[in-house]
């Protein structure tokens, strides 16, 4: 965990607690309900709570006996069971029933959750506006901040022919990449429409070569080459040597790989849904299409991919956008900037309670 390991190199006491282990076996490691209790048998008392997510809100915020730091990384908190509601129009009614996603008890499982959050008043973070803008609208009375995302970043632009001697990829070759947990099966990410972009592109650009990284499978489609898992290393090389992330996401908060994209100085072309156009200046470090228009995503990547030199400069230009904005020392410092200003308020609090 990023925050987690800035925190620590940044001098700060922490531990981390997971609802299920991360060894891939799936027992689980501290279930929503323990969380509470955890923290009152072996934290001290002035310990600071930071929840950054949950499989059973309800479970773990009835756990809980102080209010905690929430980073908020989808809209889960405060819908009726949905990651993102996208265009759904029952959002903004209380998720009223029948859910059109067939989510059961939408509505009491949303205001099962917001009673919660109201009991607790969480000091709630946000790494998008966008999110945050939601989260206000169906939390009304809570303040929602904003703190962008980081990660580690290198002090100068990859070298993009070294990348691609590493990885074997011809110099002349033009090379897209498309990367999401559960490749192909991911959702809110289009993995189903990867093959259909990927058809596309090759009729409007030559010399095509495609990375899919994140699926259960390794398979090749038309010369998209799918690959279940890449070690860091291998994804910041592969990123390094391409010449365009495309991200076809339907929804997103503040999406980690457009940071590791960048910080390799690679453009990506995306929708411009979510939180994704506070990450990308169109134009100058990436380009945006209307959300879902899939036929104008294919050929603005294909205009960029036929444009080496302008994909290049993109892709340094966004290098340094991103070192600017995006550093896990700036996240690092700006959640403790939050962390003292709670504490200072619980301590204001307690001496307002003993006047």
């Amino acid at each position: 965990m990023l925050l987690q390991r800035g925190l620590a190199n940044a001098g700060v006491d922490c531990s981390a607690s997971f609802e299920f282990a991360e060894t891939g076996d799936l027992k689980t490691a501290t279930p929503p309900e323990r969380l509470g209790p955890l923290v009152r048998e072996t934290a001290p008392k002035d310990a600071l709570v930071h929840v950054h997510g949950s499989g059973d809100w309800v479970r773990l915020l009835s756990s809980l006996d102080r209010a905690p730091v929430m980073t908020l990384h989808d809209c889960d908190l405060f819908t009726g069971g949905c990651a993102y509601p996208l265009n759904c129009a029952h959002f903004s009614e209380e998720c009223k029933e029948p859910c059109p996603r067939d989510y059961p008890e939408c509505a009491g499982y949303r205001e099962a959750k917001k009673l919660l959050v109201d009991k607790l008043q969480p000091v709630l973070v946000s790494p998008s506006g966008w999110l945050a803008g939601l989260a206000r609208e169906a939390l009304p009375g809570h303040t929602v901040r904003v703190i962008p995302n980081g990660i580690p970043w290198p002090e100068t632009p990859p070298d993009k022919a070294a990348a691609r001697k590493a990885m074997g990829i011809h110099p002349a070759a033009r090379v897209v990449v498309f990367v999401a947990h559960g490749g192909e099966k991911a959702a809110y990410k289009a993995g189903n429409r990867w093959c259909e972009l990927w058809d596309d592109l090759c009729k409007r650009a030559p010399n095509m070569v495609g990375f899919a990284v994140g699926g259960d499978t390794a398979f090749t489609h038309n010369g998209l080459h799918f690959w279940p898992y890449v070690d860091r290393t291998r994804m910041a090389r592969l990123l390094a040597a391409a010449d365009v992330l495309l991200y076809p996401s339907l929804a997103d908060n503040h999406p980690l790989v457009v940071l590791e994209a960048q910080a390799q100085g690679l453009p990506t072309v995306a929708f411009a849904a979510g939180g994704i156009p506070e990450q990308i200046r169109d134009g100058d470090t990436g380009l945006l299409v209307r959300e879902q228009d899939f036929g104008a995503l294919a050929e603005t990547a294909a205009t960029l991919l036929t444009r080496p030199r302008q994909a290049r400069e993109m892709g340094v230009a966004a290098f340094y956008h991103g070192q600017k904005r995006f550093t896990m020392e700036r996240m690092v410092n700006d959640y403790l900037r939050l962390y003292r200003a709670a504490d200072q308020q619980d301590k204001n609090e307690e001496d307002a309670r003993d006047a």
